[in-house]
């Protein structure tokens, strides 16, 4: 990533999604995007923010926060959303977990979406533990 054009960090809390959306789009404004990708790429950083939200509800921290990093670079905007949020260990279902409810995995679901919504979607265990999703939504320059 090049150098940071925005870096915000916000309390893991539902009434900071909105903060983030915000900042999103004043980046959004350095670049030639419609207002469909401006809207797409909110949205993935909403969803990348919800993920965060509900890991930090599941184990009860109250003190997480979320860090965003954003950048344009060449002929794109890469965001990476951070948190501080324990990583659960992941477990092996068994086939009483295999019903209805199992079929929809609302993490997936964010995952699949912010996939249709940007060019580029990485998750992985960010330093010191957490969560990182890094999104690139690539664009023309003209210039």
């Amino acid at each position: 990533m090049t150098t940071p054009i925005i870096e915000l960090r916000v309390p893991c809390s539902p009434e900071y999604v909105s903060v983030v959306r915000l900042a999103v789009l004043g980046l959004c404004g350095r670049i030639p995007l419609s207002y469909d990708e401006v809207e797409d790429l909110r949205l993935a950083v909403g969803e990348a923010c919800a993920s965060s939200v509900y890991r930090a509800s599941q184990v009860d921290s109250n003190n997480a926060h979320i860090q965003v990093v954003g950048a344009v670079d060449s002929a794109r905007i890469v965001l990476e959303i951070r948190d501080d949020v324990p990583l659960a260990p992941e477990t092996e279902s068994t086939e009483e977990d295999s019903g209805l409810e199992a079929d929809f995995d609302n993490q997936q679901f964010r995952v699949s979406l912010m996939q249709l919504l940007v060019d580029s979607v990485e998750i992985g265990e960010a330093e010191g533990g957490g969560q990182i999703v890094r999104l690139v939504k690539n664009c023309e320059l003209n210039g």
